[in-house]
């Protein structure tokens, strides 16, 4: 059997970061809570948490001047405060890429409408939600763009400023600028497609790589978004496609062996864990 791997599978440079200094955290200390999973990943977790990490999906479960790891995704606001006014140490995990764009619709949050481009609900999300203050809007689908139009005319602003989640869909993300521009006509609006290029790239592979081969393995963690993407392209290039999270949910039988497959993984993704499936298929 022929295997195709991707070279842009598995950890991105901001999830191997967070699990790097998260790591390092437990190590040397007792007592490191974490809101939320640093990644969506369960053996990841699973590991980190058999060295001590205690995750927790509140902050009142964060003990005064204790320490707290900040997740990749990041945080609102908010959560920074409070954890300053509890004396809790923070060990900022938070993607350079994240980081950014809570930066920009802080700025531009004083006198334009924030629409995050994005999953309603992910953590990212709301993250950059805390930044953007009360006159922002979560736009998912061509659904919301009349509600973000909406909301957007009770402000009385006149300008418009668009992000996008790092790891959202390149193509559905152009489906929805162009949206917004035709509904957005006499506002002043400024797109800036904050899709982290490593996303772009490795949804890119995956397209080539599913056209490519007759069954295609996409690894990641369940509730991981980046990994979803993975999983729609694939499926639209290919018949046979497995959306897995170790090599013990593959079965031999399952796979004609003259045949050629693909591997693609999410940004979440361990590499010991690719190079498992890699060996399954040789």
């Amino acid at each position: 059997m022929e295997v195709i791997v991707g070279k842009y599978a598995g950890f991105c440079g901001g999830v191997k970061l967070a699990v790097q200094k998260t790591d390092e955290a437990v190590t040397k200390n007792e007592n490191v809570y974490c809101l939320g999973e640093v990644v969506h990943n369960k053996q990841v977790i699973e590991s980190l948490e058999a060295k001590g990490l205690k995750i927790v999906y509140d902050i009142k479960d964060v003990p005064n001047g204790s320490k707290m790891i900040i997740r990749a995704h990041g945080e609102s606001e908010k959560i920074y405060e409070t954890a300053h006014e509890k004396n809790i140490e923070i060990i900022d995990t938070t993607c350079g890429n994240v980081k950014v764009i809570h930066n920009k619709v802080k700025k531009a949050s004083s006198d334009s409408f924030i629409i995050v481009i994005g999953e309603k609900g992910h953590p990212e999300v709301l993250g950059t939600l805390g930044f953007a203050g009360e006159n922002s809007y979560v736009v998912e689908s061509e659904d919301d763009i009349l509600d973000a139009y909406m909301e957007f005319e009770n402000t009385g602003l006149s300008k418009v400023y668009v992000v996008a989640q790092t790891t959202f869909s390149s193509s559905a993300f152009d489906i929805l600028e162009k949206e917004i521009y035709t509904n957005f006509i006499e506002a002043d609006v400024v797109v800036d497609k904050t899709i982290c290029n490593s996303t772009e790239i490795r949804q890119k592979e995956c397209e080539e790589i599913s056209k490519e081969v007759d069954y295609m393995i996409v690894v990641g963690g369940k509730n991981s978004a980046n990994t979803r993407k993975l999983v729609d392209i694939s499926n639209k290039n290919c018949d046979s496609v497995f959306f897995i999270q170790t090599v013990s949910d593959l079965n031999k039988e399952a796979f004609d062996y003259t045949k050629k497959v693909g591997i693609m993984a999410g940004a979440s993704t361990p590499e010991n864990i690719i190079k498992e499936i890699v060996d399954f298929f040789m």
